[in-house]
């Protein structure tokens, strides 16, 4: 098995020195050169990483990049061991690592040659995208953060048309327009029939796409590539706002789970996969990838996509009901999943079935920088994501601590859940007169 180091050429030097990588396999050992150098000062040597201090801002991409080449190494190893039917010597090595690590970028065909602002983003995503860029665990980003930079870069794109994008152009001027851009309506009219071309979004949806514009530029700042700290400013904020959603109550959801869908099987598996999400409390990301090895006798363990936390819940006797239900027919004796956008589509099909989700609810959102309010039918409201708000709602308000809570559904901070859970006002108020009154009881 070979082994992977990297080490510093001149570990003394008062100046910039290369990293190389040390690979030593069998009785051989090949020095790459990873291209990196660094001063001796910012090097750590028992992680074989740089020191993430404030003296060296790219402290992170520059880890990020080492931990690419050590992985890419012990891959390429792998694959010609395994192609070759022995171990490799030096010369293969370097040869192959070369034609994986030393690439020239797609796009740019003079390395010496500075990226635009819009060529640096399209890198961004495709650093994001191969592993290079990783998060702050140190995991490579997943398929929809890879969708959101590329919605992002695009968006971007139409609004450079009339906006001159480069670093040093980052500042009041193009917030206020890019904001603005992103509340206007685009639209034309053919054959007397409006056709929207760009819709106006909503607060949390612009600053969206205000975060990864800041991310984007502090991965240009820690590569060297922006100086320019406007969007650090407290005036270049990621606008949010407590968005508009419900929660269905136990009797909502017993009503939904009595439904004869027998006819409909692929409803009935869409409506008894959403149950499960309503009983335990995890993310569509999560319940929807339950595994047989995840069921351990009473109880669900697994481990969130999200977070990569590991969550215990026990499993309700709704739940417990649908897995025998399904019992032989799935490994996991639940349903299979499908996209959370079809589920969404027939989630509503199957709400409007139930007679107390067709009354009437406002809803409040703020669209094109304006507050509006309209009324909607309650089943047309529901998503998958309504099973999450509704379990941490109905079992918030069974009196189930807040603080035992947030260990299910992985709030960090009680004012987070609070915000999160649908409880209104007049709840609130009964939950504390009914405090009193048992407090009453137990004095009398």
């Amino acid at each position: 098995m070979a082994k992977f180091n990297f080490y510093l050429r001149e570990k003394s030097k008062d100046g910039e020195t290369p990293i190389i990588l040390f690979i030593s396999f069998k009785n051989s050992r090949l020095k790459y050169s990873t291209d990196k150098s660094i001063h001796p000062k910012f090097w750590n040597e028992d992680s074989q990483l740089a020191r993430l201090v404030k003296e060296f801002p790219k402290g992170k991409v520059f880890n990020d990049r080492l931990k690419f080449i050590k992985t890419e190494a012990d891959r390429v190893f792998g694959e010609l061991e395994r192609d070759l039917g022995r171990i490799p010597d030096t010369q293969e090595l370097k040869g192959k690592l070369d034609s994986v690590l030393k690439e020239v970028p797609k796009g740019i065909e003079n390395s010496e040659r500075v990226p635009t602002f819009m060529e640096l983003f399209k890198n961004f995503i495709e650093d994001s995208e191969n592993g290079i860029r990783l998060t702050s665990s140190g995991k490579r980003f997943d398929r929809r953060s890879i969708q959101k930079y590329n919605t992002v870069y695009d968006t971007l794109l139409k609004f450079g048309k009339g906006y001159h994008l480069a670093f040093e152009t980052i500042d009041k001027n193009f917030y206020t327009k890019f904001v603005a851009y992103m509340n206007k309506e685009i639209s034309k009219t053919v054959k007397g029939e409006k056709i929207i071309i760009k819709p106006s979004y909503t607060v949390n949806t612009i600053g969206k796409y205000i975060q990864v514009i800041k991310t984007f530029l502090n991965y240009a700042t820690e590569n060297g590539y922006n100086n320019n700290m406007y969007f650090q400013s407290k005036h270049f904020k990621a606008p949010k706002v407590a968005g508009f959603s419900i929660y269905l109550n136990e009797d909502e959801i017993n009503q939904i789970y009595e439904l004869d869908l027998s006819k409909t099987p692929h409803f009935e598996r869409v409506r008894d996969l959403f149950i499960v999400g309503c009983w335990t409390g995890l993310r569509f990301s999560d319940f929807t990838a339950i595994k047989p090895e995840n069921i351990k006798d009473e109880y669900l363990e697994i481990k969130t996509f999200k977070t990569g936390e590991k969550v215990i819940i026990p499993i309700h006797p709704m739940v417990r009901s649908i897995m025998v239900k399904y019992s032989g027919q799935y490994s996991n004796s639940l349903p299979p999943a499908i996209s959370n956008q079809k589920m969404n589509a027939y989630l509503k099909e199957i709400a409007k079935q139930v007679d107390c989700l067709k009354e009437l609810v406002e809803v409040e959102r703020i669209k094109g920088g304006f507050k509006t309010t309209t009324k909607q039918n309650k089943w047309e409201l529901v998503t998958t994501h309504t099973a999450r708000r509704s379990f941490a709602t109905n079992v918030y308000k069974s009196g189930f601590p807040a603080i035992s809570l947030m260990e299910i559904t992985g709030h960090r901070t009680e004012k987070s859940f609070l915000l999160y859970i649908k409880v209104t006002p007049e709840e609130t108020a009964k939950r504390l007169s009914d405090h009193w009154n048992r407090s009453v009881l137990k004095v009398g």
